[in-house]
């Protein structure tokens, strides 16, 4: 004998259908949320590699700028060495990496290399005039 079924009625039936189909619909829109989520994240993901690429470069210039200047320095602080005693110019140009006792070596190196440019500087300029 086969199992017996409640008899429903039309109205229980409609009211199921209805609310089968509200439920339906939330889970499209919730879904579509979901992915419309998903795509601005990626977005702003691609924006931001795009970003930091853009940094790395400009990091990577304005180092070979740093060193070509630091170059340059070097190559004119030579030129005057016999000015500069005293002073390790490869010291003063050191990159501080070590933290803050080369800090205050370098600024020793950097007054005195300064004490010393204030007393030569206003001799090269009343030279030239």
């Amino acid at each position: 004998m086969p199992p017996k079924r409640k008899s429903t009625t039309d109205e229980e039936d409609d009211e199921y259908r209805r609310k089968r189909d509200r439920n339906n619909q939330a889970v499209k829109r919730s879904r579509v949320k979901s992915k419309m989520k998903t795509e601005e994240t990626q977005q702003r993901v691609n924006d931001l590699r795009l970003k930091n690429q853009v940094l790395e470069e400009k990091i990577d210039n304005q180092k070979k700028e740093l060193k070509f200047l630091k170059e340059l320095f070097l190559t004119q602080a030579q030129a005057k060495a016999d000015k500069l005693v005293g002073i390790n110019l490869n010291e003063l140009l050191q990159d501080d990496e070590d933290g803050d006792n080369e800090e205050e070596e370098g600024e020793s190196s950097k007054k005195r290399f300064k004490e010393q440019s204030k007393g030569e500087g206003s001799s090269r300029s009343r030279s030239r005039k």
